[in-house]
């Protein structure tokens, strides 16, 4: 008999059924796989099927040679990867959370870690290296209940006005080696505790995991900033502007509709207290969040001036040829956009509902003047006025790039294609 595990005859495939999403994960000749999946999802109800279900797989799992698995994901046909099984695992639980959107295309999902501070959610959206998962494990050790350490289903309810984020029901997962700073007990109940672990990635599954489905109001938004150098732990208010560019570019329902995603998360950043946190250790950070009185009695935020937004991003445009600028031609602001205006920058969703673009100072004049038709000749002509001590030169080339963008990202169009459109 051949001893390489992945050539032994083939059996029925088993399926992993999730509760809340539509597909499920298909597993073929895949024992380690669906060894590990109970210890990871252990708060997500979920059922091993061997008959097939109605709908088809989202991903399918098969050997792909020794110690090694064949990940298929069911909008990649053609694009197999091949992982450990800790890996394998790492893509699916990925790919559960879009799977998650396709069978709730309403909620909003964040990247972030959400954390349960007394009956309110602190969120704390991922940043690159921040930190966001080891710091989330740091406060789960502290008795706090984890909501999730990568991604956050929230639900925005325009009747109640509400939003609410969602359990995930999955363990977190720690980056390997740990950063240098952990205490002795704490690597000690890493290395103790039983989840499957590879060289890049640890899973703990004894963890304070809350249950799939369970939802908190959001309380507060925390934005990571770990420094390399020892400095004591310090909290601050962040400005929104900032906040909301990168609640943006965290989100990633990609299926609703570019407008009504930038409305969603307009309203979070209004209406909810956001702040930095500066940081070198994850254990200090985690003991000095616990204990700050802005944590303390968090509300529970209640969304002001909301309005349903129920429009689908029409994907299918996705794949479309973008229109060319013309700098003979006036152009105008397009039809549909949302906007919104933070201090002097401003966020646009084109009314495609694909994309969010964001306008510095300057270039959000240069919106404002496009609300009327107008040539790029006129707009260098008005900012050169504006700013007589910048070269002309410089100023139509940074006008020109910016009009071929907004036109690119369909935020503008010829001012004739605009009327015969109304």
């Amino acid at each position: 008999m051949n001893s390489d595990k992945w050539e032994r005859n083939v059996v029925e495939p088993q399926y992993v059924q999730l509760d809340g999403l539509k597909h499920p994960v298909a597993l073929e000749n895949a024992d380690e796989i669906t060894a590990m999946l109970p210890a990871i999802l252990s708060a997500w109800p979920h059922r091993i099927l061997t008959t097939p279900p109605s709908e088809p797989p989202f991903i399918t799992v098969s050997p792909g040679g020794p110690d090694r698995w064949n990940v298929l994901h069911a909008d990649q046909p053609d694009a197999p990867r091949i992982w450990d099984g800790v890996n394998t695992v790492c893509d699916i639980v990925a790919e559960m959370a879009w799977e998650r959107l396709r069978s709730d295309p309403d909620l909003l999902c964040l990247h972030a870690a959400a954390i349960d501070f007394n009956g309110r959610l602190v969120v704390m959206p991922n940043a690159r290296r921040a930190g966001k998962s080891t710091l989330a494990i740091a406060l789960a050790r502290l008795g706090r209940p984890l909501y999730s350490d990568d991604f956050l289903p929230v639900r925005v309810d325009a009747e109640a006005r509400t939003c609410a984020g969602i359990a995930n029901g999955i363990q977190p997962r720690l980056r390997l080696p740990l950063p240098e700073g952990f205490s002795d007990a704490f690597h000690a109940e890493v290395a103790q505790d039983p989840g499957p672990s590879n060289h890049q990635y640890k899973y703990l599954s004894n963890a304070p995991v809350a249950s799939w489905g369970e939802t908190l109001p959001l309380g507060a938004m925390v934005m990571l900033e770990r420094s390399d150098d020892p400095q004591p732990p310090h909290l601050s208010v962040m400005a929104r502007e900032d906040a909301l560019a990168s609640l943006i570019t965290q989100n990633f329902a990609r299926t609703r509709h570019a407008g009504a995603i930038l409305r969603s998360i307009d309203l979070l950043s209004r209406n909810l207290p956001i702040y930095r946190l500066t940081y070198h250790s994850a254990e200090e950070a985690a003991e000095y969040l616990s204990a700050h009185p802005d944590m303390a009695a968090l509300p529970a935020a209640q969304l002001t001036e909301f309005a349903q937004d129920d429009r689908q991003a029409p994907l299918d445009q996705l794949g479309r040829p973008a229109p060319e600028f013309a700098k003979d031609l006036c152009y105008t602001q397009a039809q549909g956009v949302t906007e919104s205006v933070v201090g002097d920058e401003a966020f646009l969703a084109d009314g495609s509902g694909i994309g969010i673009f964001r306008l510095n100072p300057v270039s959000a004049a240069i919106w404002n003047l496009l609300e009327e038709p107008t040539d790029l000749g006129e707009v260098v002509a008005i900012l050169s006025e504006a700013f007589p001590d910048v070269p002309v030169e410089q100023i139509s080339t940074d006008s020109e790039n910016l009009m071929r963008s907004l036109t690119r990202a369909r935020l503008i169009t010829p001012a004739s294609q605009n009327m015969a459109a109304q």
